[in-house]
């Protein structure tokens, strides 16, 4: 039995009261309980801010679950293909393997060096715009967000034209995986899609050692190198599959959730219609004051035993860092319930920390920050249709309808 500092609050991500709005509860765990042993997920919750951030950096706290044990035997011999899609993962790399491939690809993803991508970004993000209606009711969601993500990642790695539909099925797949809970012969119906999609990219791979591009990612990391040390094959697929986990998702959700609360708070819209430059500002303030995950957190496990503020951490046990929770904490900000696209912020826990810090950070800006201008620039006249429609993602507040009407007028 885990340790609790209440037995009063009950956290529950799924009651649809919590899911419209988390932020009244997430004071009163702040307040009464701010860190709370979850029991449905047999961890603890750390909901301030100060725990937060100490506990983001704290290296007793690890990313992955396995603790350094990796794949089983059995999901190696039944799925070969997604293992080996997974495997070098960075989520899952024991310390020092993390910090050499980090080492070698980070100078890759800042936002210098992807400025040189935006092209493309803009490109396929007119192009999905172009195919939307000049006027009426759309969804922000599956009509827009959706639809560019893993195209931008596909033109990045160069993807053969005549490819890209198996490449798209394969990230649809990989992403898809991530569900917790599917059950055997779901998560097994995702497996063809990732073996065709892991010829393609084996195969490009292959083409790129031998045949490289200027201004191509994939050459990129194939050149990467630091002291005649080279990602391996393996590594490049593993860092392909986590760039289409980490940089899809939370690239949909984002550009759903900012044109929501533009549109929840006009004066702001009108900020950034005269300054669209402050398009990655009202980004950044959009993930501050009302994120889309479903209320956990970055989520650590305990790889060395530890007490915090009188709570014990066990071995195994995971730790969510709710930084949702500590992005309206008012030890962050004096205001944490007005949104502000002016605001400035500095360090946010949102995206990680140091070695930790998501590497597709930068990326997911580049391409919101594309599609939030462009979207507004098509449609100078936009009004929400309706409320929200949350899905039933464990992981994120996920809108799968979110009704505007707009006109080209």
């Amino acid at each position: 039995m885990l340790e609790s500092v209440t037995s009063e609050l009950k956290f529950d991500p799924f009651d649809p009261a919590f899911v419209e709005d988390p932020y009244p509860t997430f004071q009163r765990f702040r307040e009464q309980a701010p860190i709370y042993a979850w029991e449905q997920a047999k961890g603890h919750i750390v909901f301030r801010y100060r725990d937060v951030m100490a506990l983001i950096r704290d290296p007793r706290l690890v990313t992955d679950p396995t603790l350094g044990s990796g794949f089983s035997d059995e999901l190696r011999a039944a799925y070969p293909d997604f293992v080996a899609m997974r495997e070098n993962d960075l989520f899952v790399m024991r310390p020092e393997s993390h910090a050499r491939v980090r080492k070698l690809v980070t100078p890759l993803f800042g936002p210098r060096q992807l400025e040189a991508h935006r092209p493309r970004v803009v490109e396929i993000v007119r192009e999905v715009l172009e195919k939307l209606p000049e006027r009426g009711v759309i969804n922000v969601f599956r009509d827009f967000a959706q639809n560019y993500p893993v195209r931008v990642i596909a033109a990045m790695l160069n993807i053969p034209p005549g490819a890209e539909a198996e490449f798209i099925a394969m990230a649809d797949a990989l992403i898809a995986t991530i569900f917790p809970g599917l059950s055997p012969e779901v998560f097994a119906s995702y497996m063809p899609a990732i073996s065709r999609g892991r010829q393609i990219v084996r195969a490009v791979i292959a083409d790129r050692r031998e045949n490289p591009l200027a201004d191509d990612l994939l050459t990129h990391l194939i050149s990467a190198c630091d002291d005649a040390d080279r990602l391996s094959d393996g590594e490049l697929e593993s860092l392909i599959a986590g760039l289409i986990i980490g940089g899809s998702d939370t690239t949909v959700h984002l550009t759903t959730y900012a044109i929501m609360e533009l549109l929840r708070n006009p004066e702001q819209m009108a900020i950034l219609r005269e300054d669209p430059s402050l398009a990655r500002s009202a980004l950044d303030e959009t993930l501050r004051y009302n994120a889309f995950g479903r209320g956990g957190g970055l989520t650590r496990f305990v790889e060395e035993p530890f007490s915090w503020n009188g709570v014990d951490f066990h071995r195994g046990q995971p730790v969510f860092l709710n930084t949702q929770s500590a992005l309206r904490d008012p030890e962050f900000v004096a205001d944490p319930d007005v949104y502000d696209i002016r605001r400035r912020t500095g360090s946010s826990p949102w995206f990680g920390h140091g070695p930790h810090f998501c590497l597709g950070a930068s990326l997911a800006r580049l391409e919101a920050e594309s599609a939030l201008q462009q979207f507004l620039a098509r449609y100078p006249t936009i009004e929400l249709a309706g409320p929200p429609v949350y899905g039933d993602h464990p992981i994120f507040r996920d809108i799968r309808d979110l009704p505007v009407r707009v006109s080209v007028d």
